[in-house]
């Protein structure tokens, strides 16, 4: 297993991302692939095919979500593997859940990049312990690489969230006061972006408020990505004024509530490491619920004293 140093923590924190490497061996690599695989044979009701629905546009990008109940490889990694104690170690928590899984797959010369955004905006979450561990399984290169805007998750704003789908036009998202994305690929000279070359099994670990960004695949080689998004201390669940994804409408929370239950378990204990599947709660199945809707605030993030 990786062991996460102070250091890492530190820049975890300081700039809202870090890369591990060599976190995850060739046997969850292959654990991996073969989910992935699985996932593009079997869509989610939330996939998408970004190249698809944006117009057309060239290549191939799909994209799935929360799905990890019907992928067996996705459920092995997220209760076997490394990933949540690294998630535990990084975000100080003292109990990790988990939030969702997601993957990401980009053939050879697909242009199409990831626009600039925080994450937590898309998502029905908010607190300041919630961790992304982003695994390739192909090597990236450091100009197609996930970009941080260094420290952008200490700013305390929240920016209206990009669309995947149209370039530079926002989401649906009617709660006001937000400000507009940057287009810091063009304002790089005004801020700090940093990224990383990756080889497969490297894990990149960063913090739901960073800002951040992808270029598309301009390589000759498919880029298949894992997503582990993981639940820490304090988060509670989210409904926005407007559009997210993905959503969890059997999730049976209502806004403010804790993260939890049988649709978010938990899978890593501070003490007790690695909590296994008979973690997950028991009980009815998780029935839809509905709370008034208010848009969450901005607030600045800092680590854990």
């Amino acid at each position: 297993m990786t062991l996460v140093s102070e250091d890492d923590i530190n820049a975890y924190w300081e700039d809202g991302a870090v890369c591990l490497a060599g976190a995850f061996g060739a046997d969850w690599l292959a654990v991996l692939a073969a989910g992935i695989q699985r996932n593009l044979d079997n869509p989610g009701w939330q996939s998408r095919v970004y190249t698809r629905d944006r117009g057309p546009a060239a290549g191939f990008f799909f994209g799935d979500a929360g799905v990890w109940r019907d992928i067996p490889e996705y459920e092995d990694f997220l209760f076997d593997s490394p990933a949540a104690g690294i998630a535990g170690a990084l975000t100080g928590a003292a109990e990790i859940n988990i939030f969702f899984d997601g993957c990401f797959v980009r053939a050879a010369h697909t242009p199409s990049r990831t626009p600039w955004h925080q994450d937590v905006p898309y998502w029905p979450i908010e607190g300041d312990h919630m961790c992304s561990i982003w695994v390739p399984l192909d090597p990236v290169p450091r100009a197609g690489s996930v970009e941080f805007v260094r420290g952008s998750h200490r700013w305390g704003k929240v920016y209206k969230p990009k669309s995947f789908f149209k370039s530079k036009e926002d989401y649906d998202f009617r709660g006001g006061g937000l400000e507009a994305m940057p287009e810091f690929e063009a304002l790089g000279d005004r801020y700090d972006l940093i990224g990383w070359e990756m080889a497969p099994g490297d894990a990149l670990c960063f913090h739901g408020h960073v800002i951040h960004g992808a270029a598309g695949n301009e390589t000759g080689i498919e880029r298949r990505t894992f997503q582990a998004r993981f639940s820490g201390d304090g988060m509670t669940y989210a409904l926005r004024d407007g559009e997210m994804h993905p959503t969890f409408p059997d999730c049976g929370l209502a806004h403010g509530d804790p993260i939890g239950g049988p649709a978010f378990p938990p899978v890593w204990r501070r003490g007790a490491g690695l909590l296994g599947r008979g973690a997950i709660p028991g009980g009815d199945e998780p029935g839809s619920s509905s709370s008034g809707k208010r848009r969450v605030g901005a607030r600045a993030h800092a680590r854990p004293a």
